[in-house]
């Protein structure tokens, strides 16, 4: 059984990478957009915090931004992984329903897999939440996880994933699922897309003047008939 393990190990961490993909820079995916102001904001507050936030995350670009247009105001959150960094579940567990809620959010609501349009472009299914985040308010909350450029479904994740062992004995369940979809080897080309704001989603989506701003995204491949680069 040991010997077992130990191939199916090796299997994972030697298998075969998918070439690289997203060729773009994060930041400038998030770019100016007419009528809209935008403000870069750190991911975290200092370079100590910053160095801290990549070693737990492993990523190999993350960007954040806040956009803001009257009364209007959308964060757009990035991060990216290159093929062979990390594996599916452990990108995917960096979403609000863990980092958040471990944080001191409450979650009061999640839907799964939503379909989305902005316009007549069919947004890639999107995973819902809205949050209570202390100081800020309810916080209304689409996100991505993209897997080789698709959409990682998450029908059964629970709020407040536990770090260290408990929570990857927790996560097992989804990590057998992950390996059914993609595979023995889990480090896969990866990207995380999150944006909240304190306006519902659908008003987002559905309202003309945000039409720029959800263009803008494109490239980072939340719609359906363009893949990121």
């Amino acid at each position: 059984m040991l010997v077992a393990l130990l191939a199916l190990v090796l299997a994972a961490q030697l298998g075969t990478i998918r070439p690289r993909q997203f060729s773009g820079e994060l930041i400038r995916s998030l770019p100016e957009v007419s009528g809209w102001k935008r403000q870069e904001i750190p991911i975290a507050g200092s370079s100590a915090a910053l160095a801290s936030a990549q070693g737990i995350l492993n990523f190999s670009q993350a960007a954040q931004v806040f956009y803001t247009r009257g009364g209007a105001q959308i964060l757009v959150y990035v991060a990216y992984w290159e093929p062979g960094k990390v594996s599916v579940v452990d990108a995917g567990s960096h979403n609000p329903d863990s980092c958040w809620v471990n944080n001191g959010c409450v979650r009061t609501d999640r839907r799964y897999a939503v379909a989305g349009r902005v316009g007549e472009r069919e947004l890639l299914p999107y995973e819902y939440g809205q949050y209570l985040v202390p100081q800020n308010g309810k916080q209304n909350v689409a996100f991505w996880h993209l897997v080789n450029g698709e959409p990682n479904r998450y029908e059964d994740q629970r709020a407040g994933w536990r770090d260290g062992l408990v929570g990857r004995l927790e996560r097992l369940p989804l990590i057998w699922k992950d390996i059914r979809t993609y595979g023995l080897n889990q480090k896969n080309e990866q990207m995380f897309i999150r944006i909240s704001s304190g306006q519902r989603m659908e008003e987002l989506m559905a309202d003309p003047a945000n039409a720029g701003l959800w263009e803008a995204l494109a490239p980072l491949g939340v719609f359906a008939d363009r893949k990121w680069k």
